[in-house]
Formats: C-alpha cells, structure tokens, sequence
C-alpha cells in the first residue's frame, strides 16, 4: 500500500513540476510524453538516457557501430564530433531513419559549428563577446545565427554557452571560451546568447556546473579542484546558473570538479548527488535537462568498473549520460538499480520523460523531415554571419592606454611611421591596411639593440601577433618580446596592438607605452579593423572583460571617437548583398575584359563612410605583363574638373571671393570686352553658356597627314622659349598658352542650350590662378589633396611615381607618335604643361574615394572642415532643369528623363574620356569609383557601348538589401 501511495505521491508531484520545465509546451505534449512512456520497455526507457558520441571522419565499422547501439540500445541521442558537414546531414538523416524513437542530436558548438566541423562558420570568441556593450546584443545575435545553422544540420541541442566566470588567468580550458570575470556581464551575455538560440528554436545548455572559471586543470586531462567556501561560490559561480535557470534555459551540463565544500567525499560534480539533485535541483529548483560533461574524460574516470560511471551519475540526478563508453554495462545495471528500488524507478519516470519532452519541444513528437545536402556549405558559412562577426570584432576593440589622446591619430602628413612585428603569428593584412591611411615602414626588430633603427619615427606600431585559431593556443609573449616593447616604448611614441587574449599583457612591460590596443584574436578582420581605430575611422568603445592585473582592471576601456576617415566592412555591414554586389561586378568586369573594352580597372564602392568593394583588376595592358594594382595611378581625364577645379571655385564661393551668378567679365580681367564678358559663370559651369565642345589647338602645330610635328612650334631640348614638356625630348613654344587663351577668347559663342565642353574650364584654371597667384596644383594639394591625404592624387605623375605605377593611356598616331605613358591623355592639358582644369589629374580608387566622402559628410573629413554643406548642396544640384539639361554645377547629374531604377536625383559625379568615373548618391550614402584606360591601345568605344560603368553602378543598387541608410 505504501508503495502505491509513493508512486500516486511522486507522480503529482512530477505532473505539477512538468509545467514549471523551461521545456514545457502545452497539454498535448504531455499526453504525447506520458503515450510515449507507456509504450516503451524498461530497456528502452534506460536507453533514452544515453546521449552516444558519432564521428564523421571515421571508417564504417564505426558507423555500423552507432547504428548497432541505436537499434539494439535504444539510446535516445547522439553528439556529433568532427569534422564533415555533409557526411554528418547523411549519417544524421540514417541514424534518425533506424530509430524508433527521433534521436536527439547534439554538438558542442560554442563559437559556432567550425568548434566541430569544416569550411562552416566561426564566431569570435567568448572573451571576445565579452568585451562589446550590451546594446547591440550582438550575443543574442550570435545565438540566433548559430541556432539557424544548427537546425540546418537537424541539431537540437548546443552545449552552450558557457557561463563559467573566468577569474583565473591560468585557466588552461576555459579562458577564451567564458565571456569574462565579471558576474554580471557574464551573466548578461550568457542569458542573450541562450535566448538567441532558444527563439530559434534549438535548446541551449549552460555550463559547466557548478563552475569551472577558477580552476587550474584541464578536466579532459584530470579532475580540477575548486576550493572555494559556499558563500564564494554561491556569490561568484552560482550566480550566473542561478539567472540563466530563471531564464529558463533548455539544459545544464555538468563539470568534472572536486568541489570539497559541496561535496567532502571528494566525488567529481558529475557523480555527487548533493551537488546534481541536492543542489541544483532541490535548492536552485531547476526542472530542465541535466547532462554530464563527457564521460570518457579522465577528470570522472576511477576504477569503477565499465557501466558503474553511469550508474552514479544517473544516481546523482543527472538525466542524460553523455559520451558513455560502457551503454551495454550502463543500461543493465541501471535497470538493475531500478527493478531493486521504486525511487530509481521514478527517477528514471522523472528523467525520461524530460527527455521525452525536450523531444516534444524540439518537434520530433514526428518523424524529422530529411535534411537536404544541396547548399549545405554556403548555408552554414553565410554572409550575415560574417557581418555579424566584423561587427563583434569591431565593437570588441579595447584601447587600454592613450596617453595625452595619442589615439585616433589626426594628423598623417609630414609623420613619419613604422611597423614592428613580434611573435609568430600572421600580420601581412594588418600592414596593409596600416598602409590605406599612412606610409608605413617595415622595421625587422629582433633583439633590444636594433631598436636604434626606429630613431626619427613620430609613431611606432607594434603588434604582438600569436596564433588563435585555437582557444587554447598560448598567449604568453617571449622574455625578447618583452626586452624589445620596453625598449621601443622608452625612445618611441608606442603604440601597441596585441592580437591575443588580454591575459598576454602579463608577459609584457607597457608602462612606457603610450597606447595599447587589445584586438582578443589573430585574423584578418581583426587586423582589418585595429588601424581603423588607431587613425580614427572608427570609435573604440570595446571594455576588457577579465581582470588582467591590477593596472589592467575587468571592465576597463577608454572610448576613443571616429574623426571621419573612410572605413572597411562587409557589405552586410551597410545593408549591401555581397553575393549580388560581388558576383554582378565581378562578372561585368571580367566581361570587360575579355572583351578588350579595357585592359584593367580598379572599382571601389562604399557606403555609410565604409568600403565594401575594392579590387583591382586586369592588367596595365593587354600584353598581361602587369596586373593592375590598387596603387596604381590612372589618368582621370574629365574627372579633374570636379576633383581639382570644381572644389577651389567651391571654396572660393564658400570664402565669398565668388557668385555663381558672377560674370565672367568681373572675374576675369582678359575677358572684359570680349563676347565672354557676360558668360555667367552658373551657365558655363552647366555647360550652357554657348562655347563650343572642343577646339584641337594641338592641331595647327602638327601636320595632321603624317602626324609631323611643326618645328616652328617644337624644340627637342629645354630652354626658356621651349619649356612646355609634351613628350621625352620633345619641348613646345613657351606662348603658345598664351596663343591658346587668346583663340579661346576669339571664338564666337553658340545658343545657350545643353552643350558639353571643357573650354570653360581654361577660364577657370586663369581665375584661380590669378586670383590666388598659386599653380593650379598646389592650390589643389594645399586646400584639398593634403587635408584628405590624398598623397597619389598629382599632376604630372612622373615627378613623384615610378613609370610602373602609372597606367598607360592611348598609343597616340596623330600627335606624340607614342604610348602615353606617365603624361596626360587629353591633348589640351598637355599643351598647357601637364597640369589643366579639365584634364591632367592621376590617382587611384581609393583616394578619389577621399574627396567623394568629403563631399557625402557635408565637407568633414578625418576632422578637417573643408567645404560647407550648403555649398556642396548648391553645386551638386540641377540648375537648369526645365532647360533638359542634367547638369549640376561642374557635376553631372541622372539624366532627367531617365526613369530606370538606381541613382537618385540627388546623386552627382562625372565620367572621365579615358574611361573613368565617379559618384556620390547622398540618398543611399553610396560612393562608386570606377578607373579604366578603355583608350589603350587606340580610342576603343566598347567600354561606353557596353555600357560597363552604368551597369556596375546599377548592379550596386540592385544588391542594396534595403532602401534606407544604416
């Protein structure tokens, strides 16, 4: 009778704490459970306890081996192991085939599924998590993603997070993989990353209980002692289990730890009923799953004989055995435990029917459906998470040191840099894009000695790069390490970037160093991202998650502010599609190419200040000699005007020296009783003021039947009436600027309708010039080009580049009878010595990429105030539409009548003769770049007919995700 009243006893009390489980649904999943139940047999029932490891990478006696416990044991689920996605959705969808009761399939997968499988998605770290705000909830977000790709693979179950507090520096297997010291962000962090998943659909399981952050063992390797009195525990390890139970996570997996003042028979957590049932059950209250950490590591493995493991375990409350290496041994004398006492035997009701019900809950209540293999690679390693990683590691940057705000650095001309690597692990990408904002010396520095060698340098960078493809890989710098970021911070305004765990700050002496930078891990975005912090592209707000030491304290981190420099992310970052953005430019370019409309080209895209896109391909020319590369120096043509002339006479209107309403008589002396007298400027600017499109002037000093050059006209040695440079060994008459301007003011004037031409822009270059007594070019560099470090964007390239770094334009037959190589296409700018108002600027993607963002930031840039927003406002719009005429102020504009989707009316750029062009769209925050000499070998018309730059840029539109700014 007593026996009956127990089990009536438990049974109510069971049913009532069904529905406090974070894994209760509804009624009808308990009817389903409590069917399930009944139906199955004593051996089943202890089956549906053992949760079996399955590799992909082994042969088919292992397999076999699997199917054989399935079927015969009945075991209830499997953890998958490495390393093959595609064998594992094939042995998965066989394995749930065979099996009577849906399997529950599990991972370890706390950085995404690349901790177990290949070419599949890898988060940062942890620490890494730990060290971003909480505002972003970027670990809610990492859930999220990886519970997509979990379900993708047919998993339900990931063993994380992990919510150890990691307090002990030399934690040899927790470090990296906790999100920190500190209780509350842990906490934070753990509770987002477990609902990320849980929403998702795919339960999380905290661990490992009751903690494993302040041990010094590895417990695959031994058993960790944790030696802390109640009270510690229960205010520093317990507390985050605590929360994560009130969030009502999925599962809770327990550690291998000798805790002796929650258990003094010195038993692992695992086996110890007072730390399983007493404690997490009874006295936290918890009604999830309980799953052993694995039982194959030798921090639980004694001299018990096979199955006796399993046994305790399942004694001490936990409700799945996982990684069992005795199922036969365990499973028999756990029913024998049960046949011999009614309390095993509701403990097993207790156990199987939460296993039932996380089955319930995941959806196997049915069949699973079979998982398809197609894309399987492409899903698991997506764009998205991607984007989200850079933004993890973006947000995680921490500065540390900043002495006198040396950070982000301002101020690049005239400074002088150099890098230092240290340690062994990769650091090319890290010098390159040091390289995108300032001319970096490499400095080799192997001993204290040759620190010499940095005498002279106004900034030093220093990384420390260690390997962490691994989370256990070893963060400690080597004693020469030390000696030579002591001695460099000594002679040297420092900055050092350690690209490893922030525990690697106790192996190195910082206190001379003016800045460091810790980046948690060592890859490619990472190294992407520290020089955009150190020169301000982007704002530091990253906080150290561990206590270091006590300079270097948890939660500590100075802000440092972006000052407006073009950035680097993905184009999921900005709400770009990468797939579309790279595979339709790709495919236009190459399409190009092969064509012959152009050798090569550099393309550049950004958005939001932020480049997505730059590549250069191609060649120099078709020969195939020389790729294109992103340093190279293209001639701009017809972009010079809004690159060079149109910003001066921006800022003369900005400094009140001009009206765009202003006559050309009034500005210009030499116009003043000529028919260009009343030309008003706003008209010539629009290209309507009735000047012609083109005069060759070239033309009368050459014989245009054989391309003989006039020697009248011609020297083949410099002197003073000879020193205008139009080719090597080729010298023209000094007057003939002069015998230009005076045609240009001869020439009758047209209707004032739409017509384009350059002929404005020599009037422009003499204003300037005359009004503020400087060349043309250095009033450029000095107001524009330097202000934005635009150290590639010159006149005359050779004066400054190698002949190999420039690349060349047409193989002239009508006047220089030669490659155009290093000197100016346009025939007109080179007449007038190199250096033009419409013609004659170099430069490459990335630094008329510079000026375009200044434009697009209302003047600003890299916290220099360049133009007002209200004139670049004024010039950048249409003045003359009811005239059809697209033009802005120097600025070309969307056709009028064009309807077809893609830039906005409030865009503006231009396009160059040799095959250029570039544009801002202040709609989309978009900038595009495109450089190409489609004029080599001869004056090809396929690039325009082809229509490649247009279906670039429309091809960027196209793959925006959405039509809104981010």
């Amino acid at each position: 009778m007593k026996y009956y009243l127990l089990i009536f006893y438990f049974s109510i009390v069971l049913n009532a704490q069904d529905k406090e489980s974070p894994l209760y649904k509804d009624d009808k999943q308990e009817e389903w459970v409590n069917n399930q139940f009944n139906t199955l047999t004593i051996e089943e029932r202890v089956g549906q306890l053992f949760m079996i490891e399955a590799y992909t990478n082994k042969d088919q006696t292992h397999t076999d081996a699997i199917k054989k416990l399935i079927e015969e044991e009945n075991v209830g689920g499997i953890i998958f192991m490495q390393d093959n996605a595609l064998e594992q959705v094939k042995l998965t969808n066989n394995y749930q085939t065979i099996s009577k009761i849906p399997l529950l399939i599990s991972i370890d997968a706390e950085w995404d599924l690349s901790m177990r499988l290949k070419n599949t998605n890898k988060f940062p770290w942890a620490l890494t998590i730990g060290a971003t705000n909480n505002q972003d909830k970027l670990a809610f977000k990492v859930g999220r993603k990886i519970a997509e790709h979990c379900k993708r693979m047919g998993i339900h179950i990931n063993f994380g997070p992990v919510v150890d507090i990691n307090t002990n520096p030399n934690n040899p297997i927790i470090g990296n993989r906790s999100f920190g010291s500190d209780k509350e962000n842990v906490t934070t962090k753990a509770i987002d990353y477990m609902r990320g998943m849980q929403e998702f659909g795919v339960l999380g399981s905290a661990k490992h209980f009751p903690g494993h952050g302040d041990t010094d063992k590895d417990s695959h390797l031994a058993l960790p002692f944790l030696n802390h009195s109640v009270e510690r525990l229960e205010e520093i390890e317990l507390y985050p289990f605590k929360k994560l139970i009130d969030a009502k996570v999925g599962a809770i997996m327990v550690a291998h730890l000798n805790v002796p003042s929650l258990e003094p028979d010195n038993l692992p957590a695992t086996l110890s009923k007072k730390i399983v049932t007493d404690l997490l059950k009874t006295k936290l209250g918890y009604k999830g799953l309980i799953i052993t950490d694995a039982l194959n590591m030798k921090g639980v493995l004694s001299n018990l004989n096979p199955g006796e493991i399993e046994l305790k375990a399942f004694e001490a409350g936990n409700d799945i055995l996982l990684f069992s290496q005795a199922v036969k041994e365990g499973k028999q004398k756990i029913i024998e435990a049960v046949a011999k006492d009614s309390i095993f035997n509701q403990r097993l009701e207790e156990s199987v029917k939460k296993i039932l019900r996380a089955k319930y809950f995941m959806g196997l209540n049915n069949k699973p459906q079979e998982i398809k293999p197609e894309n399987l690679l492409d899903d698991l390693s997506d764009a998205e998470s991607k984007a989200l990683t850079f933004k993890i590691y973006e947000k995680a940057i921490t500065v540390l040191k900043n002495e006198k705000n040396n950070l982000p650095i301002k101020e690049i001309n005239k400074k002088k840099f150099a890098y230092v690597s240290l340690e062994e692990g990769e650091n090319n990408v890290f010098f390159e894009y040091l390289n995108k904002y300032a001319n970096f010396d490499k400095i080799n520095i192997k001993s204290t000695e040759q620190t010499k060698l940095l005498s002279g340098y106004d900034y030093v960078v220093i990384s420390i790069n260690k390997p962490t493809e691994s989370p256990y890989k070893s963060y400690v710098s080597s004693a020469n390490t030390k000696s030579i970021v002591s001695a460099i911070s000594k002679q040297n305004n420092t900055i050092l970037c350690l690209f490893t765990s922030p525990y690697g700050l106790n192996s190195l002496d910082t206190a001379e160093t003016k800045s460091v930078i810790i980046a948690y891990e060592n890859n490619e975005t990472t190294q992407t991202i520290v020089p955009q912090v150190i020169f301000g592209a982007i704002e530091a707000n990253g906080t150290l998650p561990v206590d270091v030491n006590n300079k270097f304290m948890v939660n500590s981190g100075i802000y440092t502010k972006s000052i407006g420099r073009l950035g680097y992310a993905l184009p999921e970052n900005v709400a770009i599609n990468s797939n579309i953005l790279f595979n339709k430019i790709d495919k236009l370019a190459t399409n190009a190419i092969e064509n012959k409309a152009t050798p090569g080209m550099q393309i550049l895209v950004a958005r939001n200040g932020k480049i997505i896109y730059e590549k250069a391909l191609g060649h120099h020319t078709y020969e195939k000699v020389n790729p294109v590369k992103l340093t190279d120096l293209y001639d701009l043509a017809s972009v010079t005007k809004v690159i060079v002339t149109i910003p001066l006479i921006m800022l003369e209107v900005d400094r009140k020296n001009l009206s765009v309403d202003d006559k050309l008589g009034k500005i210009l002396q030499k116009a003043k009783g000529t028919n260009k007298e009343n030309i008003i400027l706003k008209e010539m600017l629009a290209h309507q003021a009735g000047l012609p499109d083109w005069l060759g002037f070239y033309k009368e000093t050459v014989n245009t039947a054989n391309a003989k050059l006039y020697l009248d006209y011609y020297s083949r040695t410099p002197s003073k009436d000879f020193s205008i440079k139009i080719a090597d060994n080729i010298y023209m008459l000094s007057s003939m600027k002069d015998s230009i301007y005076n045609s240009l003011y001869k020439i009758p004037l047209g209707s004032k309708k739409y017509v384009y031409s350059d002929l404005g822009y020599y009037f422009l270059k003499q204003y300037l010039e005359e009004k503020n007594l400087k060349p043309l070019e250095i009033q450029a560099k000095d107001n524009f080009f330097d202000p934005l470090e635009m150290n590639a964007t010159v006149f005359n390239p050779l004066e400054k580049f190698s002949l190999e770094n420039i690349i060349p334009t047409e193989k002239d037959k009508y006047y220089r009878n030669r490659l155009i190589h290093g000197s100016v296409h346009d025939q007109g700018a080179i007449m007038m010595g190199g250096v033009a108002a419409h013609a004659g600027l170099f430069s490459t993607a990335s630094d008329l990429a510079k000026m375009l963002f200044m434009f697009s930031n209302n003047g600003e840039y890299a916290g220099k105030k360049l133009l007002n927003k209200e004139v670049i406002n004024e010039f950048t719009s249409y003045q003359f539409k009811d005239n059809h005429n697209r033009r802005g102020l120097g600025f070309d504009k969307k056709p009028i009548q064009n309807n077809k989707t893609g830039p906005s009316e409030e865009g503006y750029g231009h396009l160059g003769y040799t095959g250029t062009k570039v544009w801002v769209d202040p709609k989309y925050n978009l900038i595009y770049v495109f450089l190409s000499n489609r004029v080599h070998p001869s004056d090809s018309k396929l690039l325009n007919s082809m229509g490649t730059r247009e279906n670039i840029q429309q091809a960027i539109y196209e793959a925006m995700m959405d039509t809104t700014t981010k």
